[in-house]
């Protein structure tokens, strides 16, 4: 790729508040002016720590160590300094206040990772491993993100965008010279069919890749009173969502996240479901079900002090004609005397789900944690490098259809001017998958989600 040329940026690169050290870094063409203004050094080589002061004019702002980084050889593939000052909120911040008026302009978030990608210093695959690795919760996302961040699964797509090439290099030149070259069919359905194999290999673990990433979405529905709520606060050891008998009284989707040993869970409580003529309450139902539709696993919480009645039933007919969901009915309250749990198994025998009773108010939810964790772990702790993002996953498949559409032209007996349609298609979505083929919207929106400074 090109490498492009850009104004200065800076930003702070740790975390703002009192600390040992605190940490700015520059990066573009004005980076040794910056260097020369500051710093004041009478010599300085790439790649070496320096210490002195940092100066605005002639007034001494902080005593700092710093290195500088000649591009191509840097993280940004540009310029770039780094400056180590004492840490804390002010001293920090006055750093960066020289740094900017000397030249530089405020950095936008992920702003030196997309230039890292813009100057192909890495690809996308790597940069939203990076930014994973920042923001991992447990030590299964972690595990995942390092595995990404090692290059091995983009060597894997990189082999095959190579494989897919040379398919059209080799149509390409039949087409050009078709008295002196001649592929024959079956090789050609022989070389498709392996990449479409190693596609397939790398998206078998796309879905746990992205769980295990962004989260085990877990939705908690039920009928009104049957203890969602309570629930919802005793697996997160809080009070967070409001208590109380009067049916209906959460209106709206409540969001929490939580860690169950090891596994990252967007956990979220919903409105009871059942049959209402209040209107907001009706919104709330709404978007209950469509976070059922959305949801990775759906506890369905029962309260087995009461009879299971129609509204029970009706959520349990919203839930069975949701396909390939995992799904735990949790029997609530078996603290009380009134506990009776036969009723409810005559009426979900007909399905495999898993049945656990839970006393939510007494926080007696142990056995509901331990099946959550034995489900999931060794689902996400993969092994392999894997695809993180739902971005990732898209590209892909869709590069995946198009290597079948292919192989289905040519069992059609189509020409190969037609297969090569279907092959330039899926190199075009091998090169939106690493970054290689991109939109300004498509990079806007993935490092906007990065930190400040990375």
């Amino acid at each position: 790729m090109k490498r492009l040329i850009y104004d200065t940026i800076a930003a702070i690169s740790t975390p703002i508040g009192t600390g040992a050290i605190g940490s700015v870094r520059v990066s573009g063409n004005k980076v040794k002016k910056i260097i020369d203004n500051t710093l004041k050094p009478k010599n300085y080589e790439s790649k070496r720590m320096y210490y002195g002061w940092l100066y605005d004019e002639n007034k001494k702002i902080d005593e700092i160590t710093w290195v500088y980084h000649k591009g191509p050889n840097s993280y940004t593939g540009e310029d770039m300094l780094e400056i180590f000052c004492h840490g804390g909120k002010l001293i920090t911040l006055n750093v960066l206040k020289t740094i900017l008026k000397n030249g530089a302009r405020q950095a936008l978030p992920g702003e030196f990772s997309k230039r890292a990608v813009l100057n192909g210093k890495m690809d996308l695959i790597k940069a939203e491993a990076i930014n994973n690795l920042i923001k991992s919760e447990t030590e299964i996302a972690l595990k995942v993100s390092l595995n990404q961040l090692s290059n091995s699964l983009s060597k894997k797509i990189i082999e095959i965008k190579n494989e897919l090439l040379k398919i059209a290099a080799e149509i390409e030149v039949e087409m050009d010279y078709p008295e002196d070259v001649e592929l024959t069919t079956r090789n050609l359905n022989e070389k498709l069919k392996e990449i479409l194999k190693n596609m397939e290999n790398i998206l078998q673990e796309s879905d746990n890749g992205i769980i295990a990433i962004e989260g085990l979405k877990t939705v908690i529905v039920g009928k009104p009173n049957s203890g969602k709520s309570t629930l919802l606060n005793a697996l997160l050891r809080k009070d967070r969502a409001i208590v109380t008998d009067i049916p209906g009284t959460t209106r709206d989707t409540i969001e929490e996240n939580l860690n169950i040993n090891g596994i990252f869970i967007r956990l979220i409580d919903t409105a009871g479901i059942r049959h209402t003529k209040d209107k907001l309450e009706k919104i709330g139902i709404e978007r209950t079900i469509s976070s059922m539709k959305q949801a990775d696993l759906i506890l369905f919480v029962v309260d087995g002090t009461t009879p299971f009645d129609d509204s029970d039933n009706l959520i349990y007919n919203y839930v069975k004609n949701l396909k390939d969901k995992n799904v735990i009915i949790v029997l609530n309250k078996n603290d009380s005397s009134d506990f009776n749990e036969n009723n409810y198994f005559k009426n979900i025998q007909d399905e495999n789900y898993e049945v656990i009773s839970v006393s939510a108010k007494n926080c007696k939810i142990k056995s509901l944690e331990d099946k959550i964790f034995e489900m999931y772990f060794e689902k996400l702790n993969i092994e392999e490098p894997t695809l993180t993002t739902q971005r990732q996953k898209n590209a892909l498949e869709s590069a995946k259809e198009y290597v079948i559409s292919a192989i289905d032209s040519i069992n059609k007996g189509f020409t190969n001017d037609v297969v090569m349609i279907d092959i330039r298609k899926s190199i075009e979505k091998i090169y939106e998958l690493t970054g290689e083929n991109y939109t300004d919207e498509l990079l806007n929106t993935i490092f906007s989600n990065f930190c400040v400074g990375k």
